[in-house]
């Protein structure tokens, strides 16, 4: 019995990286960092959801019971957000339409924002679209909406600053900043001042590169993105591209207190690397390895003192597969 719990241990420590907090359940909304905790969405596989914080269930939805109905969160990145005050998700309700199947374009989906603060969650804008992306910081909750007038567009606290149909959002410090569409295609990133809306900077990818990938940026102007298959750093005030990877897992980095948190990529393999650098490249933590059996989910969160990341347990493409969040301090 001794020898069979000193294997087991042996095996808990080999799955989980050293000294993260570890929650059982794969996150497909966030994970994302408030204060010391660590906030994710999750589903389940009677067609539910919930928020939950620390692995703590903070907000619910039931599943739909129409025929051809799903309800589900609206995809990363985007789709929880958190800060000392505020918490944001977005909601996807998709319904087949008559005649199609689901798998041949036939049907609609119509995605909402809803926000808390300390209550009930509410759609602050009052109106739904094709997609729905949001981040937070204090008491500051910002909306991107991919959708028909009058709703598409970018919102700071309820107030329209831009008609774009936004891929992403992000806030820091005084800069709120959106990646447009076309998502995956030609669009710009574009970084406002936070007072007043106005833009004060909007670039496009560099000649060669097919086009912005996910980004985040810090309350110092430093720019974190995915830029056709590489990642790059930049900031405001030197808007070279420096390159930290060739080659990255795109769907998710970040960036804060002058660091990178990013996915390399083996091009035989796929994920290779969770990897913690500083804006030049340098390696500074090796965070997390992938494989068969542990596989990218859902989005890297950095702070100052925290990351957050989360796995599933295969490859396949499953609506419920076993997976973790983790939560290290660095």
């Amino acid at each position: 019995m001794r020898a069979l719990t000193s294997a087991l241990l042996i095996l808990l420590a080999a799955a989980s990286p050293a000294a993260a907090k570890t929650y059982d359940g794969m996150a497909f909304a966030g994970p994302t960092i408030s204060g010391d905790s660590v906030v994710w969405g999750t589903e389940y596989s009677d067609g539910s959801g919930a928020v939950k914080v620390d692995g703590r269930i903070v907000a619910r939805f039931e599943r739909m019971t129409g025929k051809g109905e799903r309800r589900q969160f609206g995809g990363t990145p985007g789709a929880v957000s958190a800060s000392a005050t505020r918490l944001a998700y977005t909601l996807d309700e998709s319904r087949q339409l008559p005649g199609g199947d689901g798998d041949s374009g036939g049907s609609e989906a119509s995605v909402q924002p809803l926000v808390s603060t300390g209550g009930a969650f509410t759609n602050p804008l009052g109106c739904a679209g094709a997609y729905a992306t949001t981040a937070a910081d204090g008491d500051t909750v910002v909306i991107g909406m991919n959708g028909e007038p009058p709703c598409g567009g970018v919102y700071l606290d309820g107030r329209k600053i831009a008609s774009d149909d936004p891929c992403q959002v992000r806030i820091a410090g005084p800069y709120v900043a959106w990646r447009t569409a076309p998502c995956g295609g030609s669009g710009k990133l574009v970084i406002a001042d936070r007072a007043t809306g106005a833009a004060v900077a909007s670039l496009t990818p560099a000649k060669g590169a097919r086009a912005w990938g996910e980004f985040d940026l810090d309350e110092r102007g430093n720019v974190v993105a995915a830029e056709g298959g590489r990642v790059v750093a930049f900031s405001l005030a030197d808007p070279r591209r420096r390159v930290l990877a060739k080659a990255a897992w795109s769907s998710t980095v970040a960036t804060a207190g002058g660091r990178a948190a990013f996915i390399t990529v083996d091009e035989n393999v796929g994920p290779e690397r969770l990897l913690l650098t500083d804006l030049n490249g340098k390696v500074l933590k090796r965070l997390d390895r992938y494989g068969k059996r542990r596989w990218p989910e859902g989005e890297i969160a950095l702070t100052d003192r925290w990351v957050a990341w989360s796995v599933k347990r295969d490859v396949y493409d499953h609506p419920t597969g076993p997976g973790n969040v983790f939560l290290k301090k660095l």
